[in-house]
């Protein structure tokens, strides 16, 4: 048997002690040493919510957060990742619930706890959000056009939008170029319009 010991991993608090034999002359005789114990500290991280998916430029609703559980002293730090691998801590971010700023694209989080007991810190971590920001470009309908009096304007072209998500569409017109009212039941793509009323960036002459 070693005179030194090093026990394994521990989940919970553990006291140990050796015992020594000493012989002499034959005659064994055996002592106990004090014990002493191994303060495992045991916590929860605690959870984080929730997913969600916002447009570009907006801010999604403030996280809510479960407190973590067990022993120690708990201190907190938000985190971030542009791809939910890599994360970096958020300046600032140390409270138990997190609030973020506008966003451009999709963002990971998560909370890192650290529990202080004694002298020994640990570390442990919640689960991880994604924040889905719905990046897409509207494309565009053509050019200015100039008409005759009861002639038919060529057709909107269309450069299609691109990006996140499933398009759908809704027309608008304005004799002003300022205030505008929806083209009701117009749901396409292109537009083309078989009467004289003007409609945006076409002049009737």
């Amino acid at each position: 048997m070693s005179e030194t010991y090093a026990a394994g991993p521990l989940t919970a608090d553990t006291w140990f002690k050796r015992q020594v034999t000493s012989t002499l002359n034959g005659i064994p005789c055996t002592e106990l040493t004090a014990a002493v114990r191994v303060t495992v500290n045991n916590f929860t991280a605690g959870t984080i919510s929730a997913a969600q998916t916002i447009c570009e430029g907006d801010t999604p609703a403030a996280f809510t957060a479960t407190a973590p559980a067990g022993d120690g002293t708990f201190t907190f730090q938000w985190q971030d990742s542009p791809d939910g691998v890599t994360f970096t801590d958020i300046p600032g971010a140390v409270a138990t619930t997190y609030a973020a700023g506008i966003l451009a694209q999709d963002t990971w989080y998560r909370r890192v706890v650290t529990s202080t007991l004694g002298a020994s810190t640990c570390t442990g971590v919640s689960n991880i959000i994604k924040i889905t920001v719905n990046n897409f470009d509207p494309g565009s309908i053509g050019t200015d056009q100039t008409i005759c009096e009861n002639t038919a304007p060529a057709p909107l072209t269309s450069v299609p939008p691109s990006g996140d998500g499933v398009f759908t569409y809704k027309w608008y017109s304005s004799a002003d170029g300022v205030t505008f009212s929806i083209i009701p039941g117009v749901t396409s793509e292109i537009y083309s319009r078989e009467c004289s009323q003007p409609i945006h960036g076409i002049s009737v002459k």
